[in-house]
């Protein structure tokens, strides 16, 4: 019995062979590297995954998942304490929600990201919740 040597791509037709590649898998705002085995061409264009070929991918963007709530959480409380805003004030002036930044806080829910964004530059800039108030 002979083993399966290539593969033709479902879409572009092209041969695939098994072989390992390194992708950049990217997750609000946090890129990290993975080597992952699966069927590629051999210009280098999209390969297929198949059955655990993605497991490197998932265990990788459930670190950066992670990595991203912790962030989210450590952002909205130094927001807080550099502007001096209660929870229920900060979650009213920047999400409209009058429970967000308790939900941030506890790692129970994340921002989108326009709102990440927005808190990003408020940390930088602690003086911006003055402008937002006015606007």
């Amino acid at each position: 019995m002979s083993s399966i040597k290539t593969m033709v791509h479902p879409e572009t037709g092209a041969t695939l062979r098994r072989s390992r590649s390194i992708e950049t898998v990217t997750y609000m705002g946090i890129s990290k590297q993975v080597e992952i085995e699966g069927w590629f061409p051999d210009d280098g264009g999209d390969g297929v995954l198949i059955g655990e070929d993605s497991a490197p991918l998932d265990a990788v963007l459930a670190e950066m998942k992670f990595e991203y709530l912790k962030r989210t959480q450590a952002l909205a409380k130094n927001i807080r304490a550099s502007t001096g805003l209660t929870q229920r004030d900060a979650s009213l002036l920047l999400t409209g929600s009058p429970n967000s930044f308790s939900k941030y806080e506890r790692g129970v829910a994340q921002p989108s990201w326009p709102t990440y964004l927005l808190m990003k530059l408020i940390d930088r800039d602690p003086a911006l919740i003055n402008t937002i108030r006015t606007a």
